[in-house]
């Protein structure tokens, strides 16, 4: 766990607490959280098809993202989405803008099924790392396995 160790539950239970981890970052971010798209070069694990309940590589779209507020890196978050659960509106924004996922796909209503948390060695620069996967509420159908890696600046307010 990291140095500030009460500061990684505090944001551990945060984040339990909310199904969009954008939203819980944007409560200490005094500006608008910013999404920087980062590069995708793997394809979806057999773990991760079976999560997602889906048989084919190609059903799944990955998404690679930092979230930031100003200048400061918060997270960094893996997101493998199944497009065909989800509207065109929706899959237009995950394309073509820097629209974090939870916002863009927050009319399916979605919940988290929390698979793991883990707090990686000090060594990694990551304080908190975060499994689930998002569910649509309508039918409870998995709709986007996220990895979320959480890094020091998450822990505090940022001005």
């Amino acid at each position: 766990m990291s140095p500030d160790g009460a500061a990684v539950r505090a944001l551990k239970d945060r984040l339990e607490r909310h199904p969009s981890a954008t939203a819980v970052l944007q409560e200490h971010c005094s500006v608008p959280i910013r999404v920087v798209r980062l590069p995708v070069g793997e394809q979806p694990s057999q773990e991760t098809l079976r999560l997602l309940e889906v048989s084919d590589p190609r059903q799944v779209r990955t998404r690679h993202v930092q979230l930031l507020c100003g200048d400061v890196p918060l997270s960094d978050a893996w997101n493998w989405y199944v497009p065909e659960r989800l509207t065109d509106d929706m899959n237009h924004l995950l394309e073509t803008t820097d629209t974090p996922f939870g916002k863009a796909v927050s009319k399916t209503n979605f919940y988290r099924q929390r698979l793991e948390t883990r707090f990686p060695d000090n060594t990694t620069g990551i304080v908190l790392e975060n499994r689930a996967v998002l569910r649509r509420a309508s039918d409870n159908a998995p709709i986007s396995l996220v990895v979320e890696d959480y890094l020091p600046g998450a822990l505090k307010p940022q001005p």
